[in-house]
């Protein structure tokens, strides 16, 4: 049996909701997908058009998680190291859960949801879904993003121009509602607009419950991660 070893120096977490199926893609070390509400699976081709295989035998300590999968027909150990990242294990204990409990997904809620915590920097984005509407009109999303160029927050609403703040004094999170507090003028309003100095935004998060507990954990995280960076 052969033997790989990775580590999980990012924690990722994508949800895509959907009436009829939702995937969710995962990066701790290895990629973990799942579609239509099967299990959890080791995607080989993560940078390509998904290629699933099963895994069995998953063990997960505080420090690393194992598990063994068949490889292009070969028989293959996989030994992650979580221990650089926070987040990494809090994910790898969703994904032995998720597939040992086949929980059935509610399909009640919109929200599309991205989380990726490195460890320096952080990106949050959510959307809210609606179905087959692809007019960009209508789109309403949030995106926080701490990373080696700058920081910065990105707002879409429906029917109004996208909004952009490269400064963050604050990112909060109180139970489902997330918040964020920016300073200085929307560098994408016209020179004309007398536009006023800072922002504050709030989004009501509307996810699975099977979700809840996972999301409210990688978000306090990421937030925490974060802090010094917050400008006064």
């Amino acid at each position: 049996m052969e033997t790989v070893k990775s580590v999980a120096s990012e924690g990722v977490f994508l949800l895509d909701p959907g009436k009829l199926w939702t995937r969710i893609d995962i990066i701790i070390g290895e990629n973990f997908r799942t579609l239509k509400g099967g299990r959890f699976m080791l995607n080989e081709t993560p940078l390509i058009d998904a290629s699933l295989v099963p895994f069995s035998n998953l063990h997960i300590d505080n420090k690393s998680m194992s598990f063994q999968a068949k490889v292009q027909k070969i028989d293959t150990k996989f030994e992650v190291d979580l221990s650089k990242n926070k987040a990494a294990s809090l994910i790898a204990n969703f994904v032995k859960r998720y597939n040992e409990d086949q929980w059935q997904i509610s399909t009640g809620h919109f929200n599309s949801v991205l989380i990726k915590i490195e460890k320096k920097y952080l990106t949050i984005r959510v959307e809210y879904v609606r179905e087959d509407d692809v007019n960009i009109d209508n789109k309403n999303w949030l995106i926080i993003s701490f990373n080696e160029y700058c920081n910065y927050v990105q707002i879409k609403e429906p029917s109004i121009s996208q909004k952009r703040f490269e400064s963050i004094k604050a990112v909060t999170l109180d139970h489902f509602k997330l918040r964020v507090e920016c300073s200085g003028r929307n560098v994408w309003a016209a020179e004309e607009e007398d536009d006023e100095d800072g922002y504050n935004y709030e989004w009501d998060l509307d996810i699975q419950p099977e979700f809840q507990e996972l999301i409210i954990g990688l978000l306090d995280i990421g937030i925490q991660s974060q802090r010094k960076k917050f400008k006064a």
